[in-house]
């Protein structure tokens, strides 16, 4: 006798489809839209990191929109005397440095060494060839240059659109935030607004903390140079405190560049500046960093290394920079989160504590057992 199959059928809700889909929607967006909304972020948490300064001025009477200007100002008028100070100098080695490369070939094609690795394997015309090949794409090169232009371009557009976006998120900071707790209940707000206001603190201290280790960076490698007779010694450093402000390989670049200028002084030189960069960043990395951070954001060695690996790993350069200030925002969230869960198990803990504790007895009743006879 055959059993007829029963048809199951699911049911799935209206509301629960328009969830799903929405859901969906909103990934897609973001995925479509990641390096928009990195671009935000990274503009949020400069205008964060600068708020304690603006909200300093405003405690002194200024009005918030001012403050922010004069603020942005003085960063860029900063920016700008060490681009003009440094911009010239620059140039010139880097126009005497292409000048010279003439002469270091034909200097470095005398020698008997690179004569042996000529002559074996044909390389002499491998050479000719590449050269010839070199010429006569000349062309495709010159357009690569003007795609490299249009890039440069594009990347000062989006350098202007993220100051000015940064720009009007701090002067309207306060108001937005009024905005966004205005939907909360009273209790919440009384809880969350200052853990806000720890948040944006600890974002503004990770900031002076980067900011500080690229000065450290920038006196090593200026001090290594002069010691060891590199040109523009003064503009290296510069250099190096930029790329320095992006942790791990950044800072590594800042590092060849170095060792390639000392190249040009001597190779004894260029060996000298290569143990002083790999020592210096082993003690950045292990040693200043979380000395630095955890000084001013109090995160532990640990979490900063640990930080910064993953979040570089999941978002490049960004991530890299952005690391220290979300680890310092959801260590202050989660430490306000858990807070009524700890100060219950330790209000748990010291009633254990009082019940197992022996009570000392009274004198009195001490006496009186010394006198009864039962006793």
């Amino acid at each position: 006798m055959s059993r007829t199959p029963q048809r199951v059928e699911i049911a799935v809700p209206v509301r629960t489809l328009v969830t799903i889909s929405i859901f969906g929607g909103l990934v897609l967006l973001v995925v479509l839209s990641i390096e928009t909304l990195l671009s935000i972020l990274v503009a949020g948490v400069l205008a964060l990191g600068l708020d304690p300064i603006v909200g300093a001025l405003v405690r002194r009477g200024w009005k918030r929109g001012v403050a922010a200007l004069a603020v942005f100002a003085g960063l860029f008028a900063a920016v700008f005397v060490i681009v003009l100070v440094t911009a010239g100098p620059l140039w010139d080695q880097i126009t005497e440095f292409v000048q010279s490369l003439p002469a270091y070939w034909d200097e470095l094609t005398q020698q008997d060494w690179f004569q042996t690795i000529i002559q074996t394997g044909n390389a002499d015309d491998k050479i000719r060839d590449l050269l010839k090949d070199l010429a006569s794409g000349l062309p495709d090169a010159a357009t690569a240059v003007l795609g490299i232009a249009g890039g440069v371009f594009g990347s000062i557009l989006s350098l202007v659109t993220l100051t000015f976006l940064a720009l009007f998120l701090l002067m309207e900071r306060p108001a937005i935030t009024d905005w966004l707790f205005g939907f909360a209940p009273p209790e919440v707000d009384h809880r969350w607004r200052p853990v806000l206001e720890d948040s944006i603190s600890g974002i503004s201290s990770s900031l002076v903390g980067n900011v500080a280790i690229s000065i450290v960076a920038a006196t090593v490698a200026g001090v290594s140079a002069w010691l060891l007779g590199l040109p523009f010694p003064i503009v290296l450093a510069v250099i190096t405190g930029f790329l320095d402000l992006i942790p791990q390989i950044v800072a590594t670049v800042a590092a060849i560049i170095l060792v390639a200028v000392a190249l040009t002084v001597s190779t004894p030189a260029a060996i000298a500046m290569l143990i002083i960069q790999l020592v210096y960043q082993q003690l950045e990395n292990y040693v200043v960093y979380p000395i630095v951070y955890r000084r001013a954001v109090e995160l532990t060695a640990f979490t900063t290394i640990v930080s910064v690996l993953i979040a570089g790993s999941l978002l490049g350069v960004v991530g890299a920079i952005l690391a220290v200030p979300f680890a310092v925002v959801i260590k202050i969230m989660m430490r306000e989160a858990g807070r009524p869960r700890r100060e219950q198990m330790a209000a748990l803990r010291a009633a254990d504590d009082v019940a197992i504790t022996p009570q000392p007895v009274p004198e009195a009743a001490q006496s009186r057992g010394g006198n009864d006879p039962a006793a």
